[in-house]
Order: C-alpha cells, then structure tokens, then sequence
C-alpha cells in the first residue's frame, strides 16, 4: 500500500473544504440558471400567451375529436332508442286504456245481468248494457 508522504490532515481538511466549495457554487450558479430560465419561459408564455392556448386547445382537441364523436354516436343510439321505446310505451298505454273500457263494459252488463235475475224486471239496463259492449267491440 502506498503511503502519502508530505499531506497533512490540514491540507486534507482543506481540500474537502474547497471541494465542498466548489459543490456549493455549482449549486447555486444552477439555481441563478434556473432562475433566469424561468423568466425567460415566463417572458415567452407573456408574449405568445395565446398563440400557445390556441396551439395547446388545438392538440386537446386532436386528441379529444375521436372520444367525443364516439360519444357523439351513442347519444344519438341512446336517443333513438329512447324515441322508440317512447312509442312503444304510447302504444301499450293505449292498448292498457282500450282493454281497461272493455273490462268496464264487460262488468256493466255482468251487473246489469245480475240486476235482471235479482229484479226481474231491470231490461233497460241489459240494452244499456249490450249497447256498451257493442260499442266497445266496433270501437275496438
């Protein structure tokens, strides 16, 4: 092993100092770049502020089109079939208001029937009740 011949621990201690120096400077000289970097950016964003926002709207856009002509697509899947599931619903309301007058019709001549063999003598409510469901069954 080789021994150091002529170095003291000052002159040790002192080159750790200076190189810790040196360190320190290029630390601090980064930060004053930085620093003036930023300005620089700063001064930059400044003057071209919106020519950069159109240029940055522009790439989001870009990227954003094909996503939002999907979308595009399936709301007006969606809103079809919302259009048709719609007309279906009017469709079986209608047909739930049709079969709701024929029960109705159909209970009127049961009860005018009832009426009959209770009374004997209520045949003006079976005619009512027969043209009930006469006109039912035409209308239908």
């Amino acid at each position: 092993m080789h021994t150091l011949e002529g170095i003291t621990p000052d002159m040790i201690w002192t080159f750790l100092i200076v190189l810790a120096g040196l360190g320190a400077l290029i630390v601090a000289g980064d930060k004053v770049i930085d620093v003036f970097r930023r300005q620089h950016q700063r001064s930059l964003i400044r003057q071209r502020g919106p020519e950069i926002a159109e240029e940055i709207s522009r790439k989001v856009l870009e990227k954003m089109e094909p996503r939002l002509n999907e979308m595009d697509r399936k709301l007006s899947n969606d809103k079809a079939l919302i259009e048709d599931h719609t007309k279906k619903l009017l469709l079986l309301t209608n047909r739930l208001n049709t079969w709701e007058d024929g029960q109705k019709a159909q209970c009127r001549g049961v009860l005018a029937l009832l009426s009959h063999e209770i009374n004997g003598n209520s045949i003006d409510k079976l005619k009512a009740a027969q043209d009930g469901i006469n006109n039912y069954l035409i209308e239908r």
